[in-house]
């Protein structure tokens, strides 16, 4: 098979850190390319050049055979290169179909002006493709962010191009739409396109790829036929080391007590939920889990005041309360890790010190001037206790690897001491490593006694954290299981009332 891209001694640096160190490997046309690294390996950084949005600070790239320059996105979609970004970009404002045909809208070739009803069609045609029942005039920002990245995919594949790269695609997909986008990524492979897949879910990168390759600190570790190598193998090229255990749940160490934390009782908001109870006890982890549209998220950024529930109730430590808005869930004990790192999650106009603190501004101010330096010794204490890999507290927290920006917002919340955190999909789009260091810090939370909601799409980590789990359907409870009864085909029998 012919080289369609080659890498050639590409290295590219960004202020105090060294993202990618004389890279060179070569991709095949017509073949599916896994990359693979941990977090702040260089995976995202080396497609972003590829794709136009940044540019090497040295190196080539050699494409079907040609040295070429790609200085913006523009340039890199003009050779058939097509995106789907890890962290979405899409218009929050325009509509589905609005969104897969922006900047190359059809017109109608007698007025010139945009022909909405053949884009609309089209878009039809490309989300049935992908499974998806969506109406494209809909808003994107109507969406959830599942709906929105299948938005996304749908408007690389719409492009029809010659390289399709794919930075972790399936992170919000449920079981069903992964198998129907694998489908379309082999039957595009069968018609000549180059797929490059990047993802953290090894399972899906044996599956679907045809050779891997490993990037590790910026630097390239080697390409493997998918044949040649084992999951644990590739594991280890990617730390560096071995991972012997994965999950570090430890039964007889701080057991949940039978202290209640939480209570809510026949909580309902409109069309997401209805008649949801449970209770969560002091130092357990209590696993909510569900299927794309169960209500998940929608009922924990209720609980935690960030929209209004239309009917039941809340009890913190046996007491009824009237969670109307964050700023009284985190008076109340409460904080949240919350499902969309980039958008509600990172501030990506601040620095790591301010990220960290910003919830703690109130004490930091004297004088009516906010003192830069306890927001410092907060944010150096945390990057010390959860190991966050930052050049200094001033880095820009839009630069940290996806691993390190979830840590940064862990630490945020543990500054305030909570008794209560709720996390959502806490290990989405992060490596081997990161989860594992994200469990352990979630574990000796658990010893110390802080009571965790743990809401998480990826079922092996529902089974191997939590001390209980709660399963919903289409916004309804159905079921409860203790850890030691819980197995796979148990809880995705409950998640979709079989």
């Amino acid at each position: 098979m012919e080289e369609i891209v080659k890498f050639v001694n590409i290295i590219k640096n960004f202020p105090g850190v060294l993202a990618l160190d004389n890279v060179g490997f070569s991709i095949l046309k017509g073949e599916i390319h896994a990359i693979v690294g941990e977090n702040g390996a260089g995976k995202t950084t080396l497609m972003n050049i590829l794709a136009g949005e940044v540019h090497p600070t040295s190196g080539e790239i050699i494409y079907k055979g040609e040295h070429v320059f790609i200085s913006n996105p523009h340039v890199s979609r003009s050779f058939g290169i097509s995106v789907v970004y890890q962290e979405l970009m899409l218009c929050s404002n325009l509509s589905i179909a609005e969104n897969i045909f922006l900047g190359r809208e059809e017109k109608n070739r007698f007025s010139g002006r945009p022909n909405w009803r053949k884009m609309i069609e089209e878009s039809k045609l490309t989300l049935k493709i992908l499974g998806a029942e969506l109406d494209p005039r809909v808003k994107v920002g109507d969406l959830s962010i599942a709906r929105q990245q299948i938005v996304e995919i749908a408007k690389a594949i719409s492009m029809k191009a010659d390289v399709l790269i794919m930075d972790e695609p399936t992170s919000s997909l449920t079981f069903d739409e992964t198998n129907k986008l694998f489908d379309n990524l082999r039957k595009m492979k069968k018609d000549g396109t180059t797929i490059i897949f990047i993802s953290h879910r090894l399972e899906e990168v044996f599956e679907i790829a045809d050779r891997i390759s490993v990037l590790r600190d910026g630097k390239y570790i080697g390409t493997w036929e998918r044949n040649d190598v084992e999951v644990n193998d590739v594991v280890r090229l990617m730390v560096g080391r071995e991972i012997s255990k994965m999950f570090l749940y430890e039964k007889n160490i701080a057991l949940p007590s039978d202290k209640i934390a939480l209570e809510v009782k026949t909580l309902s908001r409109s069309k997401f939920f209805k008649n949801v109870s449970f209770k969560l006890y002091r130092g357990e982890i209590l696993g909510i889990y569900g299927l794309q549209g169960a209500g998940r998220t929608e009922l924990v950024e209720t609980v935690f005041g960030l929209a209004k529930a239309s009917e039941g109730e809340i009890y913190i430590f046996g007491e009824k309360v009237d969670v109307l808005n964050p700023n009284e869930a985190i008076k109340h004990g409460l904080a949240m890790v919350p499902e969309d790192r980039r958008r509600t999650g990172i501030l990506t106009s601040l620095d790591v010190k301010d990220n960290i603190g910003v919830v703690k501004i109130p004490e930091a101010v004297s004088f009516g001037i906010v003192l830069s330096s306890k927001l410092v010794d907060i944010a150096e204490k945390f990057i010390n206790k959860l190991n966050i890999k930052v050049s200094s507290v001033f880095q820009m927290a839009i630069n940290l690897s996806g691993g390190n920006q979830q840590k940064v917002i862990i630490s945020r919340w543990l500054a305030i001491n909570p008794k209560i955190l709720i996390v959502d999909e806490i290990t989405r789009g992060i490596d081997v490593g990161a989860k594992y260091e994200i469990y352990r810090i979630l574990q000796n939370l658990r010893k110390k006694g802080i009571s965790i909601l743990f809401v998480s799409s990826e079922l092996p980590e529902i089974l191997g954290e939590c001390d209980r789990i709660i399963i919903m359907c289409q916004g309804e409870v159905t079921g409860e299981i203790l850890r030691e009864e819980a197995t796979e085909e148990k809880v995705l029998s409950l998640a979709m009332r079989l």
